[in-house]
């Protein structure tokens, strides 16, 4: 689906390139009412996207920890279930580093492209 939204939108952009002029200036106009789209269309997709999964993520991190909390106080001094329940906050927590450091990332690569992944306005 997405592959196919890409490729018709290269197409609509590109189908002004292959309007033809016949001799005496009269034009071949392309095909009207074609969806347009471009890089906007593609980096508002990309950046509503991107913004839905960091929220997933962020949603998921807090369920864990909570969960890892919860198992850490009722672990009852159990060292098994004190180290699982210790384990579970500390991978929360990667999760959350590796997220954050995603949209960074995204937004790095956005700024060297000249494309406004990010932006929320």
């Amino acid at each position: 689906m997405c592959l196919a939204f890409i490729l018709q939108t290269l197409y609509c952009n590109n189908m002004r390139l292959i309007s033809l002029t016949l001799p005496g200036g009269q034009t071949i106009q392309p095909p009207q009412h074609i969806p347009s789209g471009g890089i906007d269309v593609v980096s508002k997709v990309f950046r509503n996207a991107f913004i839905i999964m960091l929220i997933a993520c962020v949603a998921l991190a807090l369920i864990f920890m909570t969960y890892a909390g919860i198992q850490w106080i009722t672990s009852g001094g159990d060292k098994t279930k004190l180290q699982a329940a210790r384990a579970k906050l500390t991978y929360a927590i990667i999760g959350l580093i590796v997220a954050f450091v995603a949209f960074f990332i995204v937004g790095i690569i956005g700024f060297f492209f000249k494309v406004n992944l990010l932006s929320f306005a």
